[in-house]
């Protein structure tokens, strides 16, 4: 069995959850309440994490697919395990369009999107094909990296004196329901319950009491970070403008100008964006082929393929980069997502709660 480390985790956690959700300002519906939105959605989906934490801890060496034979019965089990393959396909697939387009729209034009998809998908299936190990250890090894790049964005925002905090006010102009409506469950499914794939992932774990410590601590740190860029886009650019941008951290950043030398850096956050996208894509889809290859015992490395294949045809489900947008905030957030991220994993865990200690032992 492959084993990975706490640091791997740690750092698997928190370019997880960064993805691409620093190039939108969720929430903005509460305008320059936006921030609050994000908090709201941190604090519950802790209680979320403590969930999956507390599923994972009370069968320790056992994955996803095999807590829900154990708890469920095979048949329940394998067919829940069945909606978990499909539904990590799609959010993998999610986040190959979501990049693709990005570069087809900003850097790209005159390259066919098929083939930046293409390539996305090849890229990250040859990480899959590696196995678990080697990815979180490839991703260990971009952290350091890749906050230090976010964290030369943030030095380079304050060099530019464009930070207007006064836009973050009235406080609650409102009221606290406009936060409550715009954080419940949007911004609880994206970012913060994506982190259910992890119940593929944390069996793996070597020393399995570091599990709850790391990952909270992760947790923490990535919530920090969200509304810290959360709250930077809303002072740099005001609510007014923020709500009608499709990418704002990009549209910040352009406005970065320093002794009219360091200026269009572009570039670079969308490198630092690619960076977290590919390890969420990597990551679902990983998770697909592990669920899969629990169902029909086959290696994980002959389904890659398959997998790859099947993120691949699905990446053109949507005709536009708007309608692909428009799917996954109105439909997929409220509806859909829920579904894995929150009530099967509730339920799951209500079962593991009443059947009592007996049930951290393997079927």
């Amino acid at each position: 069995m492959e084993k990975i480390g706490k640091y791997q985790i740690i750092a698997m956690t928190i370019l997880f959850m960064i993805g691409s959700t620093p190039l939108y300002e969720l929430g903005i519906d509460a305008k320059q309440d936006a921030w609050l939105v994000m908090l709201a959605g941190m604090i519950a989906g802790s209680l979320l994490l403590y969930v999956y934490l507390y599923i994972q801890n009370r069968n320790s060496d056992l994955s996803l697919p095999r807590i829900l034979n154990q708890h469920l019965g095979k048949y329940l089990g394998s067919f829940i395990t069945t909606a978990y393959v499909v539904y990590f396909s799609y959010e993998s697939m999610r986040n190959t369009r979501e990049f693709s387009d990005i570069i087809n729209i900003s850097f790209l034009p005159s390259t066919p999107l098929y083939i930046l998809i293409l390539l996305m998908v090849v890229l990250s299936g040859y990480a899959v094909s590696k196995g678990i190990e080697v990815f979180f250890r490839v991703v260990e090894f971009m952290l350091p990296f890749t906050l230090i790049g976010y964290m030369l964005i943030i030095i380079m925002f304050l060099g530019s004196n464009i930070i207007h905090l006064e836009r973050l006010l009235p406080i609650l102009e409102n009221g606290i329901l406009p936060v409550l409506r715009a954080s419940l469950p949007e911004v609880i499914s994206f970012p913060f319950g994506q982190i259910v794939v992890f119940l593929m992932f944390w069996s793996h774990l070597d020393d399995k009491k570091k599990l709850s410590k790391a990952s909270v601590s992760a947790y923490i740190f990535v919530g920090i970070f969200l509304l810290l860029f959360n709250i930077l886009n809303l002072a740099i650019l005001d609510p007014s403008i923020t709500s009608i941008s499709t990418f704002p951290l990009l549209r910040s950043v352009r406005l970065i100008q320093i002794a009219n030398f360091l200026e269009r850096l572009d570039p670079l956050i969308i490198m630092l964006i690619y960076i977290g996208i590919f390890v969420k894509m990597t990551a679902f889809y990983l998770g697909a082929v592990l669920g899969l290859s629990s169902l029909i015992k086959v290696s994980h490395k002959k389904l890659t393929v398959i997998v790859g294949a099947f993120i691949y045809a699905i990446s053109f489900l949507s005709p536009n980069f708007i309608y692909h947008i428009w799917i996954g905030f109105n439909q997929n957030l409220k509806y859909h997502f829920p579904i894995f991220q929150i009530w099967i994993p509730l339920i799951l865990a209500l079962i593991i709660l009443v059947k009592g200690p007996r049930s951290s032992k393997p079927g």
